[in-house]
């Protein structure tokens, strides 16, 4: 006979065997009981949790002849049938490959038909979710008012996929994942009915392996038995499935509390080149780490492969095992953006390990009374100056803001006073940190509208078209890390001496108002491109339009004079060529009137 992989072979033959799902079983054996047999029911969860396995059984006990307290009893003609896949009542169906308006026309036209052989005729319809919207729509009102012989049994792994329609016209039960014990407990018993020895660490593995799937589970007990016939042992679990040493991930977690980073790189080294995934050491970190803050709360119920492995970890303090847990969260989400695996994991040792200076369980807390004395009168001092700091702010943004007119005023022009201190900055040093410097966006924005007014007062096309020609360039000349800006700044303005960039996002806005490095940057740049000085003026998108509108208000009326002045100069240009054009036909006029008189006489001069 043919090789039956073992998740077949062991499928649950009644409600009792199957593991991890008591509510549900329990529930529908009693709707069986009780005669409340529902017409459609949906089974939703992870995979290998049961769901298609409730759904057969609870198909064959509902054509059951000698029913068992809700049990089918696997005796009688109908079970037998249900078991071999040889009923003609209960029509199991793929979603997946069979997700057509067709085929759901299909179903509905054969279930007015009475069953041949049962009680019922039950459809299963597995990974339901996979049916298009118009399948969906076709099940509906057979769904909702079926033939009262039709039970319609629904099981998917995406409930959210599933219409709000089809599952209001179903019961809905959700399979949980099922717990690691319960995974372990019916390993056991499998291998016991096939008479294989195994170690109980392994089956551990095999189980987080899993990850609450009953099927996942047998899949890999399989395996192993394929790699070793006679029993199941741990080393072969931890080659089979890629797991990491639980007793190395302990001494790992011990050299990363103790930073010692040479022996935490060289645990490392030994997990991943017998066979560990980096995603499953860093799993493993964070469980392990959990399961020693756990510890160190009081449950003692934990064990370990080390021995007198709590002993040595109370003294270390939970805030290292946050710091750990983070890092290594930290770690997980770089790996899904970089195809150099290894490489977020070495990062993550590094700072796990050295990162712990400032840790509350280096005895760095102080306990002296003349100390924490000190330290109070330090922190009320600073509170002064700080607060004398943000009234002087406050007072000279009021005098400022109460001055401005919609103008720029002669604090946005260069500085013609000379430097008296010796220890002072220079003009061009102070004039970055004066512009850019603002840890506020509002006020960021209010200060930079009085710059890109003194811009638009002086703005010309030829300025702008010159930084928007010379913008692309500006790409290669950045740095990987900074090239993304460009992204979202656009020169929107120019004059001869400032050019104004618009910031797409508030976010950026704020970030690149902060950095000065950046702004010098693409100064510099711009000034080798283009052989001429521009400063740096930002705006924000989202007030680029005020500004804009606001300026063009309180300067209408120089805006038309400059208008008008230009439409004048053009009218008087064409005037001009208008008159020298005359003047031009005229005088060809009366050369050609004396050469018609005086013939070859004539010599013409021009005056």
């Amino acid at each position: 006979m043919a090789y039956q992989a073992l998740y077949r072979k062991w499928r649950p033959r009644t409600f009792d065997a199957v593991v991890g799902q008591e509510a549900i079983t329990d529930t529908l054996k009693n709707a069986i009981k009780r005669q409340k047999i529902s017409h459609a029911f949906l089974f939703a969860g992870p995979r290998g949790t049961g769901k298609t396995s409730c759904a057969k059984i609870f198909a064959k006990a509902l054509n059951c002849t000698n029913l068992q307290d809700g049990e089918p009893c696997n005796e009688c003609e109908n079970c037998k049938a249900a078991d071999q896949g040889s009923m003609n009542d209960i029509i199991e169906i793929d979603a997946a490959s069979n997700n057509g308006v067709d085929e759901i026309r299909e179903i509905r036209d054969k279930v007015k038909y009475a069953p041949t052989q049962g009680k019922y005729k039950v459809y299963i319809i597995d990974e339901v979710h996979m049916l298009s919207m118009g399948a969906f729509n076709a099940l509906l009102k057979t769904l909702e008012e079926p033939p009262e012989h039709v039970v319609f049994i629904l099981a998917t792994t995406e409930l959210q996929k599933v219409p709000a329609t089809i599952i209001s016209r179903t019961q809905r039960y959700n399979f949980k994942r099922i717990d690691q014990q319960d995974l372990v407990k019916r390993m056991s018993y499998i291998l016991e009915q096939e008479k294989v020895d195994f170690e109980p660490k392994a089956l551990n593995i095999i189980a987080q392996v899993a990850d609450g799937g009953m099927r996942d589970a047998l899949s890999i007990l399989d395996q192993i038995l394929s790699y070793d016939q006679d029993s199941i042992r741990y080393e072969d679990a931890l080659k089979i499935t890629g797991f990491a040493d639980q007793e190395k991930i302990e001494n790992l977690l011990l050299a990363l509390t103790d930073q010692k980073t040479d022996q935490a790189l060289e645990i490392v080294k030994q997990l991943l080149d017998n066979g560990a995934s980096t995603k499953n050491i860093l799993d493993e970190i964070i469980a392990l780490s959990v399961k020693v803050m756990l510890t160190l709360k009081g449950n003692e119920d934990q064990t370990f492969f080390i021995e007198d492995y709590q002993e040595k970890i109370k003294t270390v303090a939970s805030e290292r095992f946050f710091k750990i847990v983070d890092l290594a969260n930290q770690a997980l989400n770089d790996l899904r953006y970089t195809n150099q695996q290894q490489i977020p994991l070495d990062v993550f040792i590094v700072k796990a390990s050295q990162d712990m200076v400032s840790s509350i369980s280096d005895k760095q807390v102080v306990q002296s009374p003349s100390e924490v004395a000190s330290l109070k009168k330090q922190l009320l001092e600073l509170k002064q100056q700080v607060d004398s700091l943000l009234k002087t702010s406050q007072n000279s943004k009021l005098s400022t803001n109460s001055n401005f007119s919609g103008k720029i005023q002669d604090s946005f022009k260069p500085s013609n006073k000379k430097v008296t201190e010796p220890t002072s900055a220079p003009v061009q040093e102070q004039k970055p940190v004066k512009k850019k410097l603002n840890t506020n966006t509002k006020a960021s924005q209010e200060n930079n509208r009085k710059q890109v007014y003194h811009v638009l007062e002086n703005a010309t096309k030829q300025d702008i078209a010159t930084i928007k020609d010379i913008w692309p360039d500006l790409l290669s000349m950045l740095e990987v890390s900074k090239k993304a800006v460009l992204g979202v700044l656009e020169p929107v303005a120019a004059s001869d001496k400032q050019v104004v960039l618009k910031c797409k996002y508030e976010l950026w806005f704020e970030r690149a108002n902060k950095d000065n490095s950046l702004i010098n940057e693409l100064e510099s740049n711009i000034a080798t491109l283009t052989k001429h000085n521009y400063d740096i003026v930002l705006v924000a998108d989202s007030s680029w339009m005020q500004v804009r509108k606001e300026f063009v208000a309180s300067h209408k009326e120089e805006l038309l004079a400059k208008k008008l002045k230009k439409i004048e100069q053009k009218e008087q240009e064409a005037q001009k060529d208008e008159a020298s054009q005359v003047t031009a036909e005229e005088k060809k006029q009366v050369v050609d009137k004396a050469k018609e008189l005086f013939g070859d006489l004539v010599t013409i001069k021009d005056e």
